[in-house]
This record gives structure tokens, sequence and C-alpha cells, in this order.
């Protein structure tokens, strides 16, 4: 029964690795490993059932061989260190993996202590497979000597396989030049992993547009600054809306900040409505105005509640301006004792 048992999974794991590669798989999980592990543990020693625990952190890839996207692979070859099953000790074992139709098996065959020459170096990305019986420790053939440039990866064995870069929208491209796969303002350099990027730079107030194919306006607060004095520019929809903050600054609002605000005289405890009775005059028959009420402050901000006058109006001898900053009371004069 065992046997049989045996058999239907190798014929599985068989029938799962002659399928065509069609996409690479992003880096395996903890579960896909662990996954991966039990056919290989239950072909290497058929005594018995397993349930692997792979440990946090202690997996390393030896070798990944690139896939068509960024950060897929199509195989790799890597250490864990794990128990077989609860009861036994930890093991470190090196195995292989491949992506079939997007999805991670392991490579039956592959489960061995792992050489001391590969423990903690680098993995090798130079390979278009990965798997036990290529090159050497590292279990990676390598890619097509045409493909010793940029990125040096590649996605298969023919000199057209080459993986140079990354064009924007994450696809493996064959050159390193990003104006084909991506657009004109795009670079891919060893700063930016060979991955082609927007080189495109704007003005303050601009930024660059979804295609990297122009500059676009997005802020007068940026572009302009039209707050004045230390005010802060409040951008709105559209670009060219905004208001200031002219707070703690001294200035008005209403014209970016650059509206000086005067101070008000002192004013005397009692604001009167109407005007103050005029003190009786120490000379006979003659009667002398009454101080001068306090002005509002004279700002632009009175300008819409003033009615047939110009703001803060300037009233004539005689005669006061009322609290609104708009009309003018006449002074009575004292009646004569």
């Amino acid at each position: 029964m065992l046997a049989m048992m045996k058999e239907a999974v190798l014929v599985s794991v068989l029938c799962v690795l002659s399928l065509s590669v069609a996409q690479g798989c992003p880096l395996p999980t903890i579960a896909e490993i662990e996954a991966a592990l039990l056919p290989l543990l239950f072909f290497s020693d058929d005594s018995q059932e397993y349930s692997p625990n792979v440990a946090e952190g202690s997996v390393q890839y030896v070798c990944l061989a690139q896939g068509s996207m960024i950060d897929t692979y199509n195989g790799v070859s890597l250490i864990a260190t794990f128990t077989p099953n609860p009861e036994h000790p930890k093991t470190i074992r090196i195995f292989d993996m491949e992506c079939n139709s997007g999805t991670w098996s392991g490579r039956t065959g592959s489960l061995d202590p792992p050489p001391a020459s590969v423990v903690g170096a680098p993995a090798r990305t130079n390979c278009y497979r990965c798997r036990e019986g290529f090159g050497g420790d590292t279990r990676c053939r390598e890619c097509n000597s045409a493909c010793n440039s940029g990125l040096m990866r590649c996605t298969g064995s023919n000199s057209t396989d080459c993986c140079l870069s990354f064009a924007a929208n994450g696809q493996c491209v064959s050159t390193t030049n990003c104006t084909s796969s991506s657009g004109p303002n795009y670079v891919a350099t060893e700063i930016n992993n060979f991955t082609c990027t927007c080189n495109l730079t704007c003005s303050a107030g601009y930024t660059v547009n979804s295609d990297c194919t122009g500059c676009d306006f997005t802020s007068i607060c940026d572009k302009d600054t039209p707050c004045m004095n230390g005010g802060q520019c409040i951008q709105y929809s559209p670009p060219d809306n905004y208001t200031c903050n002219c707070t703690g600054t001294g200035y008005e609002e209403e014209l970016n900040c650059t509206d000086l605000i005067l101070s008000p005289s002192p004013s005397p405890s009692l604001v009167l409505s109407s005007p103050p009775a005029p003190l009786p005059s120490p000379l006979f028959g003659a009667s002398s105005p009454p101080s001068p009420s306090p002005s509002p402050i004279c700002t632009v901000r009175y300008c819409d509640s003033c009615q047939n006058s110009s703001c803060c109006k300037t009233c004539s001898s005689g005669s006061y301006l009322n609290p609104d900053g708009c009309t003018c009371g006449k002074v009575e004069k004292a009646a004569q004792i």
C-alpha cells in the first residue's frame, strides 16, 4: 500500500514538472516550502509520514532563476532549517523548488546536506535553471554569455532570453535601453537595480504626468508662493485656487498677507452707539465738540458693509465717524446758558 502511495505521488510530481512554465512565481512562503518538503522527505525515507516545520528566518537562497516579471522566479535552490516531524530534532538541508503554472513544487531527489561552500554565500542570479547536478555546489545553470551586462539574468538558455533590465511595468527586457520598453524619459542603471525609472524632473508647482512625457501644473502655492510675509498658502482644486492663512503675521488675508493690520486708538470703556452729549463750555455762549470717537480699524474687510460711500469715510469738520466706518454723524452744539 505504501509503495502504491509513493508511486502515485511520483506520478503527480512528474506531471506537474512536465507542464510548461507559464509564468514565474514570487519567492515561496514558509507554507509553500513546507508543502514542497513533504514529498521530498517521503521519497528520501518511505518508512513514515512527515509534517515538516520550517524555522522562521532560516531560509537562505543559493540559486535564483529569473521569471519573466520582476520579483518572480522560475526556480530556486535554498537551504532551510526544519523539523521533519514535531518530535524530531532540527535538520538543515538544501533542495530545489520549481515554479510551474504559478505554483511551487519540490524537485525530487534534491534533498541533501548543504555544502559548506554555499552556507552564508550570496545567491546566484545569473541562472536559467537551479537544479542539483548543475553549476557545482550552487546548482546554477548559467545564462548565455550574451547576457553579461545590466542585470545579467535570463529566462532561458538562449542569447535571446536575456533579462538585462525591467521595464516600467516590471517585464524583463533584453536591453538596458528603456526607450522602446518604457518611454524616452526612462533610464535603467545600477543605482535603481536596472529597473526602468522615469528620469524627468519638473519645476516647483509641477509634477511629472502619468506617462513621463511632460510636467503638469499642480500647485500655485509651490509655483508662485503667493502668500507674503510668512503667510501659509492653502492649496485647493483647481491648481490656481488657493487662500492665505495670515494668522500671526500682522497682515490681512484678503490681499495675500500684504495689507497691514492697523491697531485702533485707545478707546474708552464705554462705546456709545449715538453721538455723545456735548459738555457745557466754561465760556459763555460757546461750546466745544466732544472728543472724537475712535474709528474702527480701517481695512478692506469693512467694504462689503459700506453703503453708498467709500470704506472708512473721512468726515468733515463738525462731524464724527460712526462706528460702522461708513457714515458720519453731526456734532450738535450745546445750548447756551
